[in-house]
């Protein structure tokens, strides 16, 4: 719930390693507690309705944060260079995953499969269709902001491994490290890079 903004039953129990019935007591005591809520699924498959969790903002205090002392400190011990190798590497990584999965697809269907993956490793992205017939990726979350913040090189990454995937031109519109709620990249597909 922590990486993806929400989750089902289900989807805590598999992660949890738990019966259905355990992580409902896990996730009755979090809502006892005001740390989590529960809501109905908007869309699902037929049968029986789901519902989703989502962590409330008094949750952010009570779950560890140590691992972001430990990110700032390993930013602070490597040097530059480092780091950019570190974050093309990252990247690098990321587009293999990512490119199986959106071959064969077109423009619009590569966009909302790229959010898709973009969420399935923390960042809650979503796409926006924006006035003038383009599209959008917003990350509402970012599991590296402080990072982010601090060197630029996971953004500048993922923003060239976005052109690459999708055969677009992008910009980045809006930035968490300004101040922003969310990173916006706009996508302007360019038809000489496609295909």
């Amino acid at each position: 719930m922590k990486t993806r903004g929400q989750a089902t039953l289900a989807e805590v129990a598999t992660h949890l390693e738990v019966s259905k019935q355990g992580a409902l007591r896990h996730l009755e005591a979090l809502e006892a507690d005001g740390l989590a809520t529960m809501a109905p699924a908007t869309a699902h498959a037929p049968g029986r309705p789901e519902n989703v969790y989502r962590l409330t903002a008094a949750a952010g205090e009570h779950f560890p944060d140590g691992h972001r002392e430990l990110t700032g400190e390993l930013v602070d011990f490597m040097t530059n260079e480092q780091l950019k190798r570190f974050f093309e590497r990252r990247a690098a990584r990321l587009e293999a995953e990512y490119a199986p999965r959106l071959a064969g697809l077109d423009f619009e269907a590569r966009v909302h499969e790229l959010a898709r993956l973009a969420t399935e490793h923390g960042h809650m992205a979503e796409v926006v269709e924006l006035g003038e017939g383009g599209l959008a990726i917003r990350h509402c979350n970012c599991p590296i902001q402080d990072v982010a913040a601090r060197t630029g090189l996971p953004c500048l990454n993922e923003q060239q491994m976005y052109e690459r995937l999708l055969g677009a031109d992008v910009a980045r519109t809006t930035w968490m490290a300004e101040a922003a709620d969310d990173c916006t990249y706009v996508m302007k597909e360019n038809e000489k890079r496609v295909g």
